[in-house]
């Protein structure tokens, strides 16, 4: 069932589907008594590291933009902009169903370049799935794989290394 809610959610990263519609068509398909509405709040259940997100806004306050790049249907990221704030706490994001592509398409990482409009090597992007990192630095791009439950000492630590003093 999981593997099949995931795979319906992966057309919508990339915004070629709707999440809702794909997702009561899997519903269906098992049987499930379970609402649209209800499972789609296991997509917004989503655990917010306030020490990161404190680093983030003092990064920003010393001049340093912040960019959000995510892979996302729009349904999570819009609760993910307008509920968490990420609207305001980034400068800028990048959810991949808006791109049109997904990470680790190297499409994604030239799309958020031209939009920046600064050379890869001024950018540094930080995830915690591999294939992503490694996606980022074909283009150019300095990347770091951060581990999601790394937290700010480590974040702290990934800048220092890469010039950005906090």
């Amino acid at each position: 069932f999981a593997k099949d809610l995931f795979a319906a959610e992966m057309p919508c990263l990339s915004g070629a589907a709707d999440f809702p519609t794909e997702l009561a068509v899997v519903l269906d398909r098992w049987g499930s008594p379970t609402t649209v509405e209800q499972a789609l709040s296991v997509w917004t259940n989503i655990e917010v590291h306030d020490d990161v997100m404190q680093r983030i806004a003092a990064i920003r306050r010393a001049g340093t933009p912040c960019h959000l790049a995510s892979n996302q249907q729009a349904h999570r990221a819009r609760y993910m902009s307008d509920q968490l704030g990420y609207r305001t706490m980034f400068d800028q994001e990048f959810y991949s169903y808006r791109v049109g592509f997904a990470k680790p398409d190297r499409a994604y990482f030239e799309h958020i370049l031209g939009e920046l409009r600064l050379p890869a090597e001024q950018v540094l992007f930080f995830d915690d799935i591999e294939p992503n990192v490694v996606s980022a630095r074909g283009v150019g791009i300095r990347a770091v794989h951060f581990a999601a439950n790394a937290g700010a000492a480590a974040l702290t630590a990934h800048l220092a290394e890469h010039g950005i003093d906090v």
